[in-house]
């Protein structure tokens, strides 16, 4: 009887766990310019040549290991496999380099706040079940910064005006979810 008690919780304990582990991996680590694995380093050389990198983490998203580079002001950031596949370019873009749909939905978005930065975001690749799948083109999203009063959002709608990604007013200095 008692080694019953002992394996029911056993296993509880072990099943208890399962999530505090996927939670844990898919947790953003803080890397160095220099921890970057040379493939990754060569896709960033090549993808933003006079680029300076500002922060970069490591995290596991669908099972694949991505390097999310953020680049200092202006230069915006990229995401790329741990085998150099860049999976995302995003740049920042002016108002009027916005198509017009886009920049619609964007101030539609703002609900009356302020844009403090558009960034036009290039997908390249898309991960799914533990492997990168490379597009045979790209797709393009704009990602805005919005400000409204001491509330902050972002946005993010595709080129022809439909909204992928809604605001989510949260006070300013908060993070998201």
């Amino acid at each position: 009887m008692k080694r019953s008690y002992i394996l029911a919780i056993g296993v509880l304990v072990t099943v208890g766990c399962i999530p505090n582990l996927l939670a844990a991996q898919a947790k953003a680590q803080k890397v160095t310019a220099s921890q970057l694995p040379d493939a990754v380093k060569q896709a960033v050389k090549d993808n933003c040549t006079n680029c300076t990198i500002a922060k970069a983490t490591r995290e596991i998203e669908n099972g694949v290991t991505i390097y999310d580079i953020e680049f200092k002001s202006g230069q915006g950031e990229m995401d790329v496999a741990e085998d150099g596949t860049v999976i995302d370019r995003e740049t920042v873009v002016q108002t009027k380099d916005t198509p017009s749909p886009a920049l619609q939905a964007i101030r539609k978005g703002a609900a009356g706040g302020k844009i403090t930065q558009i960034a036009k975001d290039e997908i390249r690749a898309e991960l799914k079940d533990g492997n990168v799948i490379k597009l045979a083109t790209p797709k393009y999203m704009y990602e805005a910064d919005l400000i409204k009063g001491n509330q902050v959002a972002e946005i993010q709608v595709s080129p022809d005006g439909q909204v992928t990604e809604a605001p989510k007013w949260r006070a300013k200095g908060t993070k998201e979810n």
